[in-house]
């Protein structure tokens, strides 16, 4: 019922164009305004009634599994977020003039309240890594009280100090980067910037809440003699159908072998930088070499 609403109302708009000149269905966000909802309520709500177009829209869909996260209309969603509203000037900072001149830095975020939106998490969910985090790493900053770590409502230190909405949405996120259900799989650093994997390195998660009990795992660099390698505890109350790790080689580099415990293991995938090991069960030890 809720996408056939989506599609009625969808129905009743008029199309986009889109920066590269097609012609796209335009995201539905109300079903009693066609259109876009700053143009049938300028100024509510403080004049900052766009927020549902951007913030509080139909994206909410895929995140919430209503649509399909991977599917054609999530990705026209998306794109419209980023190639328009998270462009616009934000309510008291980020002139839009500004945004387009630096779109990948200024861009990837709304420009309200950014915690509000779910765009980081349908990259996320879609494994879609840069994206997540040139959205998880931009909108940090702009609300981000550098006195005691904590996220401001508003840009410029505006609105509710430690605002508890702000910092769960964060911590949501990196918890997304870190660990990630897919379905019946457990994905391990499905979204880690590679820049943590200098030679040397090393990233440690220990007893993460998942829906297959608490996980921990380490990872460790050691690039300069070709090597990635982890140990994970594999969760005991609910075995996964497989445990994913992503190792990300500091430069790119692709994996050319992998052994899981000491044995040769042929299923992983260089392109996408993961191992799958299935029907994990207590500890395992992964080497990637490169």
């Amino acid at each position: 019922e809720l996408l056939r609403a989506y599609h009625w109302a969808q129905g009743r708009l008029p199309v986009l164009e889109s920066p590269s000149g097609d012609w796209i269905p335009a995201p539905a966000t109300m079903l009693e305004a066609p259109g876009k909802v700053e143009e049938y309520y300028p100024g509510a709500d403080g004049a900052r009634s766009w927020a549902a177009d951007v913030e509080i829209g139909p994206h909410h869909l895929p995140w919430l599994g209503v649509m399909d996260p991977q599917g054609a209309e999530t990705t026209r969603m998306l794109d419209y977020l980023e190639d328009y509203w998270m462009l616009r000037t934000g309510m008291g900072d980020y002139d839009e003039a500004r945004n387009h001149a630096d779109w990948f830095n200024l861009g990837g975020f709304a420009k309200i309240q950014p915690y509000y939106g779910r765009t980081a998490e349908i990259y996320a969910m879609r494994d879609e890594v840069k994206p997540f985090l040139r959205a998880y790493f931009n909108a940090m900053p702009s609300l981000l009280n550098p006195e005691n770590m904590t996220f401001w409502e508003h840009f410029h230190n505006r609105g509710a100090w430690n605002k508890t909405h702000e910092t769960g949405s964060f911590l949501s996120q990196s918890r997304m980067m870190l660990v990630l259900e897919h379905g019946k799989e457990l994905w391990l650093a499905p979204c880690v910037t590679g820049n943590w994997f200098g030679d040397g390195q090393s990233l440690s998660v220990q007893k993460a809440p998942t829906r297959f009990g608490p996980v921990s795992y380490q990872i460790t660099s050691k690039v300069a003699q070709g090597l990635i390698w982890a140990t994970v505890s594999v969760p005991t109350r609910e075995a996964p159908e497989a445990v994913v790790i992503r190792l990300r080689h500091p430069e790119g580099k692709r994996m050319q072998s992998v052994t899981v415990n000491g044995q040769a293991h042929t299923d992983f995938d260089a392109a996408r930088e993961t191992v799958r090991i299935s029907k994990p069960q207590g500890e395992l030890t992964i080497e990637a070499r490169y």
